[in-house]
């Protein structure tokens, strides 16, 4: 597949701006997965992509074609949706088979009683034969194949949807939220066999979900849509440390990440509960800031500057993991603090912790919620900087 690009693409419904110009480039063999939570409007720009809903704006360009008037069927997409929409009368080989008879058979070929008669309906029928035979093998259903969608499991559904895309060797293929219907087992061992068949093919994947732990696994890159806008695009590692939206930094990562007030003070170093951090900032004095700590970047033990003192409201125990939710004097919403199995042991509900972290896991973000500059440079070198 040739390079796909998003040009400014708006969508309204009754009025409402659903899409708010969405550009993006998706290149030849990616792993794109477009995540944000419910009504964000990645459904509605998968739609778009695959032809099922119409643009009110901008445009959709596939290597040097534009597809914005190229009916759905003659795109070249394959897409899997979140409920199958496998044929309930059809076992899993003609599920599969099914877009190559339509693709490779005439009317006249798919009428059961004269297909024969007419030449060369055998040699496609051992073309399809073979190919769904090898699908089968490729996804493991071969001891499946003359089984009803009905006598599968959500998994083995799954894939039989999956079979079905790729029989007909499509451009791409457009998954909108494909595991959300699974437990969680499955959607671990989905989630791997997914990665794996984009590894074999070579294929263009975009990828829909809601679920960041999917997103973080799968992508080669990440597209974060807010509110109907394209937030940030990036790689799982660029998206998690270096978030550039508040909005990103509180929707990637689990457990979320804590948010802390902070100040600008007059010699420009950034204060928490007026304490100074040791970081600096070229914002004018007085500016308030969003201090972002991830849960696994604070630790026991008390700090010369980055130090809090806290008391456990909640401990959870998850095995490899322990999560402490905790309580700050200065503030109003709980501290969540991740720590290792290790670490946790022996610490009850109700204790009291010092608690400190590093100036340099700290994430800035100003009042407008944008990423915000940070340094480590000497405060009296920053002032004499700005009184210049």
């Amino acid at each position: 597949m040739a390079q796909l690009r998003i040009q400014d693409v708006k969508k309204q419904f009754g009025g409402s701006d659903v899409l708010k110009g969405i550009s993006l480039d998706i290149a030849d063999g990616e792993f794109l997965t477009i995540v944000g939570p419910s009504g964000c409007g990645k459904s509605t720009l998968l739609r778009i992509i695959a032809g099922l809903e119409r643009q009110s704006a901008g445009h959709l360009t596939l290597g040097d074609t534009v597809m914005d008037q190229i009916r759905p069927s003659e795109r070249d997409l394959a897409m899997v949706f979140q409920s199958y929409a496998l044929y309930p009368h059809l076992t899993v080989a003609e599920n599969i088979a099914a877009p190559l008879r339509m693709r490779l058979l005439t009317h006249w070929q798919r009428q059961a009683l004269i297909r024969r008669l007419i030449p060369g309906t055998a040699a496609k029928d051992v073309f399809i034969r073979d190919r769904v035979k090898q699908i089968c093998q490729t996804l493991g259903l071969e001891a499946l194949a003359e089984r009803k969608p009905a006598q599968l499991s959500g998994g083995q559904r799954q894939r039989v949807a999956v079979g079905r895309a790729i029989v007909r060797e499509p451009a791409a293929f457009l998954f909108d939220e494909p595991l959300s219907n699974l437990d969680a087992k499955l959607r671990v061992h989905m989630r791997a066999e997914l990665t794996q068949l984009h590894a074999d093919l070579g294929a263009t994947f975009i990828y829909v979900t809601h679920d960041q732990v999917e997103a973080m696994t799968m992508s080669d890159r990440i597209a974060v849509m807010m509110d109907g806008e394209l937030v940030q695009v990036g790689t799982p590692d660029e998206i998690y440390d270096n978030p550039t939206d508040v909005r990103v930094a509180e929707f990637i990562g689990s457990p979320k990440i804590n948010l802390l007030p902070a100040t600008v003070n007059l010699r420009h170093e950034i204060c928490l509960f007026e304490k100074p951090i040791g970081l600096s900032s070229e914002l004018p004095p007085g500016s308030q800031l969003s201090l972002g700590i991830r849960p696994e970047n604070l630790h026991l033990g008390e700090a010369a500057n980055c130090h809090l003192s806290a008391r456990i409201v909640l401990r959870e125990n998850l095995g490899a993991e322990v999560y402490l939710h905790t309580q700050v004097e200065e503030l109003d919403t709980p501290l969540l603090v991740r720590l290792n199995h290790k670490a946790g042991q022996g610490i009850q509900q109700g204790q009291r912790l010092e608690l400190h972290f590093l100036a340099e896991n700290v994430l800035l973000f100003d009042a407008n919620g944008k990423r915000a500059s940070r340094s480590a440079q000497p405060i009296g070198e920053l002032v004499n900087e700005a009184g210049h």
